[in-house]
């Protein structure tokens, strides 16, 4: 069998082969010709469209069609096709290399195109890192191939302003004509999002319509325009799809951009773009932090000494410009005293975090507490979740360690099979001594197990006791830790989770951090 696949295969390039033989023009020729002239149109544009030039919605129609051409090219040697359909297909390289786009097509505006700073009113320093982002971000609106574009990066990292600076610029270069912006907050949910575009759009509908009977009719307004509109989602949760509010995910006529914390969440949304937005670099964070400090605004701080303490604090805010405009106003002609206070407290203390969330990864990793990181972190906290890959050997690691420390709570989800790492039982005894050295807030969630069958070692924790005690003896000392922690974590309050709706469940633990936001406050903010 494997002989005659051998056979077929070269038969294939035998055939391919003749072809080239027969036809008197260079076939490979054309194609690099093709791809050359693609790739001189995408460099003419990242070089002039973020500037005083517009580029003619031909060039991008040109590119897409050639984009689509030499994917087709290059399955070439992989399909059997007949004489007729390769001259055919000759014929198309051929015509699409006499219609590269000139200069005419990329036009000078009357006026030059303001800069991205302009249209953000200031907001946003447009640094190379930046620039190098929006052109990512305004070619993926130019491609009409593309539906659907992510934007992910930290939380404070500049992508609502971003986003915000964009959309008016496309708005302005008239790429779109109606732009709808959806911030997605913590009591956001289909019904508020659909008023949002609803009251974009002029649109009236009876309110007793059902969620899904409003966004047939949203799916349906949008559908029938006949201009380009773009829509943007801003901090959108996991597991969202724009088409439960309305948004058409696969039109002509609608492009969806969408913003989030995570590149998981990204990949979940199904975008078929995704841009990652990255902190600014050390001498960017320089710059914008010299700007809302005014470090240089004042004789007095022209002392090396002080500029050398505001250049420390400046790399304390992580590259982050939301972190950068908190802190620069507030020492803002500040005595030197206070920025080495300020200093000192970002350098030495220990809470980074404000929440660590313990739980065994087999168990909830994918559902409950995924969920539970990603709507904490929609509301502002700063959390911790192990990624999976901090774990060596049967201790933990010092990086989970140090991230307990630093933290203000600790949720622990005690599941099923929590008891059986030990991994997840030394994060235990870690939270509970920090919650009697350090002041620390611990809140178990008893999740679909009961306190009372952890306290007396019961079920799955009773089995998984005895395992431990079977690998590293009855009288192990590090065994009877495990224990008097279980026992300890059991008659703490906390809450229960059974049946219901998770979500709403979850929603509760994000009320109740909210209600001590004070206390988890981190001091580097």
């Amino acid at each position: 069998m494997l002989i005659y696949i051998f056979l077929y295969k070269i038969l294939q390039c035998i055939y391919i082969y003749l072809f080239y033989i027969i036809f008197p023009v260079d076939f490979t020729k054309e194609k690099n010709r093709l791809v050359t002239h693609r790739d001189f149109v995408r460099d003419k544009i990242e070089r002039t469209h973020n500037k005083t030039q517009k580029v003619s919605d031909v060039v991008f129609e040109w590119l897409n069609e050639t984009d689509i051409l030499i994917r087709q090219l290059e399955n070439l040697s992989a399909q059997a096709i007949t004489r007729k359909q390769f001259k055919k297909l000759l014929k198309r390289v051929m015509e699409q290399n006499t219609k590269v786009p000139s200069g005419n097509y990329i036009q000078e505006s009357s006026t030059p195109i303001p800069s991205l700073e302009h249209f953000s009113s200031g907001n946003l320093m447009c640094f190379n890192s930046r620039e190098k982002i929006s052109d990512q971000l305004f070619v993926a609106l130019n491609d009409d191939s593309c539906s659907m574009i992510g934007l992910y990066g930290s939380q404070g990292s500049g992508k609502t302003t971003l986003v915000e600076a964009m959309a008016k610029k496309v708005k302005y270069l008239e790429i779109f004509h109606e732009i709808l912006f959806v911030k997605v907050t913590q009591n956001s949910n289909i019904r508020t999002m659909q008023d949002e575009i609803v009251d974009s759009l002029n649109m009236k509908f009876d309110k007793k319509n059902s969620e899904s009977g409003r966004a047939r009719e949203i799916f349906s307004t949008i559908e029938s325009m006949n201009c380009p509109i773009l829509v943007i989602f801003d901090n959108v949760p996991a597991k969202f799809d724009p088409e439960d509010i309305g948004i058409p995910c696969n039109s002509n006529r609608c492009k969806i951009l969408l913003t989030t914390c995570c590149q998981k969440d990204c990949d979940l949304l199904s975008g078929q773009r995704k841009i990652q937005l990255d902190p600014l670099s050390r001498q960017e964070a320089w710059i914008l932090f010299q700007k809302h400090s005014g470090i240089y605004d004042d004789e007095k701080y022209s002392r090396f000494d002080l500029l050398n303490v505001a250049y420390e604090v400046a790399l304390e805010c992580e590259g982050l410009p939301r972190t950068i405009k908190d802190v620069g106003p507030f020492l803002k002609s500040k005595p030197i005293e206070e920025w080495k206070t300020t200093l000192d407290s970002l350098k030495h203390s220990m809470a980074k975090w404000q929440i660590f969330l313990s739980f065994r990864g087999e168990d909830t990793r994918n559902s409950f507490t995924g969920y539970l990181y990603q709507t904490l972190s929609q509301a502002g906290f700063k959390t911790f979740m192990d990624d999976g890959g901090l774990h060596t050997g049967d201790q933990i690691s010092p990086s989970l360690v140090n991230a307990i420390e630093a933290s203000r709570l600790s949720i622990i989800v005690l599941s099923e099979n929590y008891a059986n790492s030990s991994w997840c039982l030394e994060e235990l005894v870690k939270i509970l001594e920090c919650m009697k050295l350090k002041n620390q807030l611990v809140w178990p969630i008893f999740y679909k197990v009961y306190p009372s069958d952890i306290r007396h070692l019961r079920k799955c924790y009773g089995k998984d006791m005895d395992r431990h005690e079977n690998n590293f003896g009855i009288n192990s000392e590090r065994v009877q830790k495990w224990r008097s922690a279980l026992f300890e974590v059991s008659n703490l309050s906390g809450k229960a989770y059974t049946t219901g709706y998770e979500y709403e469940f979850i929603q509760k633990i994000v009320e109740d951090a909210n209600r001590i936001k004070s206390r988890l406050q981190i001091r580097r903010t």
